[in-house]
C-alpha cells in the first residue's frame, strides 16, 4: 500500500497572520471604533473627549493586534522553512514532565530531547511544546522523527513522519495509592514547582479528611 503524499505547505502571509488578532482585538475594543465615530459626528464641547479617547484605542487595538500577527507571521514562516528545507533527523526523548497547561485542550509539556543525525552533531533541547492527546504514547517510545536545520539548530517534531499510533493494550486499573503515597506525591509536586501553594494546601487537606 503507497503512503499518501504530505500536502504541500503553503507559504504564510502576514496578512493572514495579522488580520485575524487585528479583527479579534477591534472586536473586544469595540469601544474605540464607537468612541470614534461618535466623536465624528457629534458636535458640543461635552463630545470633545470622545474622539481623541476613540483614536487612541482604535490605534491601540491595531498595535497590538499587529505585533501579536509579526509573531504568529515569524513562526508561521520557520514552520514553513523547515517543512520545505529542513533536515529529516530523530529525537531522542530525555524527558517530558506536565505544565498543567492546556492551549486548545491539548496539554502543554516541557520536552528535553537529544537530536541526532546523519551529519549532525548530537545536541540536546528544551522546549514547551503542545503534544496532542493522541500523540502521547510516542512519547513513550523515546524516539521521534524531527526537521532541522542544520545551520540555526531549528527543529520541529515531524509528526506525519511519525508513523500511526499504536493501540494501547488494556491494563488492570492501579491499586488505590494509599494516604501516605499520595502525600508523598504531593510534596513532590510542589518540590517540582508543578502546583501552587493554595493548590498543595487544598489537596493536602482533602487527603487529611479522608484518612
Amino acid at each position: 500500500m503507497t503512503a499518501a503524499p504530505r500536502d504541500e505547505p503553503r507559504p504564510p502571509s502576514l496578512l493572514r497572520n495579522a488580520l485575524p488578532p487585528v479583527l479579534f482585538l477591534l472586536f473586544c475594543g469595540i469601544v474605540g471604533p464607537i468612541f470614534l465615530v461618535m466623536g465624528l459626528v457629534t458636535d458640543g464641547p461635552e463630545a470633545g473627549w470622545l474622539l481623541p479617547i476613540g483614536i487612541l484605542v482604535t490605534v491601540l487595538d491595531l498595535v497590538i493586534g499587529v505585533l501579536i500577527g509579526r509573531g504568529r507571521y515569524r513562526s508561521a514562516q520557520k514552520l514553513y522553512r523547515l517543512r520545505t528545507q529542513g533536515r529529516p533527523a530523530r529525537a531522542q526523548v530525555l524527558s517530558f514532565d506536565p505544565t498543567n497547561v492546556r492551549i486548545n485542550d491539548q496539554p502543554l509539556l516541557k520536552l528535553r530531547l537529544r537530536i541526532h543525525g546523519a551529519d549532525l552533531a548530537p545536541y540536546e533541547v528544551e522546549s514547551r511544546t503542545v503534544v496532542p492527546d493522541f500523540r502521547m504514547p510516542l512519547l513513550y517510545a523515546g524516539d521521534l522523527p524531527v526537521l532541522v536545520d542544520p545551520e540555526s539548530r531549528e527543529w520541529e517534531l515531524d509528526w506525519d513522519a511519525a508513523g500511526p499510533v499504536a493501540p494501547m493494550s488494556p491494563v488492570a486499573p492501579p491499586a488505590e495509592k494509599t494516604p501516605a503515597e499520595r502525600l508523598a506525591e504531593l510534596d513532590d509536586l510542589l518540590r517540582r514547582d508543578l502546583v501552587s501553594r493554595e493548590e498543595y494546601d487544598a489537596t493536602r487537606a482533602r487527603i487529611l479528611d479522608g484518612i
